[in-house]
């Protein structure tokens, strides 16, 4: 839907913004740009997200002679800002002249800045057939209100990850596809190896609620502002046997915690057996723990399979004050076409790209076996299900830390999986109402 972008991690801050006037686009409207065969000159400036380094800044030396190439007028300045800096940055610079032209932005950043009259429509500026490139998941995380302020880059989505070790010591062949599954699966596993064997990831509360919409499979938590999870007898199988596998040592201690990197450690270390992630997870084994590496094995995420699953975006958008808008819209459809994706795809290692026709090469649809090749095989898989699952709204941050310290008060045992859920729901409610939010998910 276009009135709300569906977004994945974090929430949003509120930030002040002298925001960019009606006047300020209508004088992007009118920037001339000559000199080129095709009308595009001048200086265009990209900043990318926290990319910095070999193998990127050869792809992007090289992005920057193509498009230069083609337009032989334009000149490409290309700067890597760290991801926790770049809202901000683009904020700030917001308020005066100095303004980047296209600006690599998570979904959670480009709402914000959106709100505030930061960002260009571009609804009216991108081709149908450039449209109709990417997969509709991820192209609609573009949209916020009425207008599209982001064309969407690269991907991750969710794999279970497994010690095919640990699974075979326990007599267990497949994993499982109910959270009941899970708990009897880790149980057996537990009592094979000794050792915690299951990691539900938390981070700040957002992939527990991404997992909380694809076990209710789309059944909604909330309608009309109102919270209905507290009623969904799947939602509470999930909490009941979360808090029993802690109590029973088959979730580590470390779970309340619940970090992404938490679960990377303890998995590394042999200490742990099964959880869901991002190909990333194997990001550092594969150097840092040869032998966990070599029996890690990808499987489809711990749920039905045809329960929808949430992708996480990048995205590309352009600042309203950008100097150079129809250079930066080229840009824009140059970094994010297929033949562009495919190879970051290929160079970062560990992403999904979002166009159809990347995923149509034999380097998704026949990666190999090795752990790392399996995992893309199952994420793209997953991306046929795909999509942003839980809404970027103003109090998108406070429903995320909600659902946190509910989950976590839950695994202690300090809250009854039914209390946590009427927790949830009670404090739902309330920044629903205090924020004026009408929305169904």
């Amino acid at each position: 839907m276009k009135k709300v972008l569906l977004g994945l991690l974090g929430g949003i801050v509120s930030i002040g913004l002298v925001a960019c006037s009606g006047d300020d686009n209508a004088d992007n409207e009118d920037v001339a740009v000559s000199g080129s065969s095709d009308g595009l000159s001048g200086e265009v400036t990209m900043w990318t997200a926290s990319l910095a380094g070999e193998p990127f800044d050869s792809y992007f030396a090289d992005i920057e002679a193509k498009f230069e190439e083609m337009h032989p007028d334009v000149d490409v300045i290309i700067e890597d800002i760290p991801q926790n800096e770049i809202e901000q940055k683009v904020l700030t610079s917001l308020t005066g002249d100095d303004v980047p032209d296209l600006v690599n932005l998570a979904p959670r950043y480009m709402v914000n800045i959106a709100a505030q009259g930061g960002l260009l429509d571009m609804e009216d500026l991108v081709s149908d057939e450039v449209k109709n490139s990417f997969l509709e998941g991820p192209f609609q995380s573009g949209y916020f209100e009425d207008g599209l302020y982001a064309l969407p880059w690269y991907l991750t989505t969710t794999v279970s990850w497994y010690n095919g070790d640990h699974f075979e010591e326990a007599g267990i062949s497949e994993t499982p596809n109910t959270f009941e599954g899970v708990y009897e699966t880790a149980k057996s596993i537990t009592e094979a190896t000794g050792k915690p064997s299951f990691y539900q990831i938390i981070n700040q509360g957002d992939t527990v609620m991404e997992k909380m919409v694809t076990l209710a499979n789309g059944t909604p938590l909330v309608e009309n502002g109102k919270s209905v999870l507290q009623d969904n007898e799947t939602i509470l199988e999930f909490f009941t046997l979360s808090q029993k596998m802690y109590e029973e040592g088959i979730m580590p201690q470390e779970n309340a915690e619940g970090s992404f990197s938490t679960a990377q450690e303890l998995f590394m270390a042999g200490n742990l057996s099964l959880t869901e992630s991002g190909v990333t997870f194997l990001g550092p084994m594969e150097s840092g723990a040869p032998d966990i590496y070599e029996v890690s094995k990808a499987a489809q995420p711990l749920n039905d399979e045809a329960a929808p699953m949430n992708v996480a975006v990048m995205n590309f958008s352009i600042p309203a004050k950008t100097a150079n808008p129809d250079a930066a819209v080229a840009l824009a459809e140059f970094v994010t076409n297929a033949e562009n994706q495919l190879e970051f795809a290929k160079v970062a290692g560990t992403v999904l790209p979002s166009t159809k026709e990347s995923l149509q090469d034999d380097y998704f649809v026949n990666p190999g076996d090795s752990p790392k090749a399996t995992g893309m095989l199952e994420a793209a898989k997953s991306l046929e299900r795909a999509e942003v699952l839980t809404p970027i709204m103003e109090n998108t941050a406070e429903l995320y830390e909600i659902v946190k310290m509910a989950y976590v008060r839950n695994l202690q045992g300090d809250l009854t999986p039914q209390e946590a859920l009427d927790e949830i729901a009670e404090k739902w409610d309330a920044s629903f109402e205090k924020h004026g939010i009408d929305i169904t998910f």
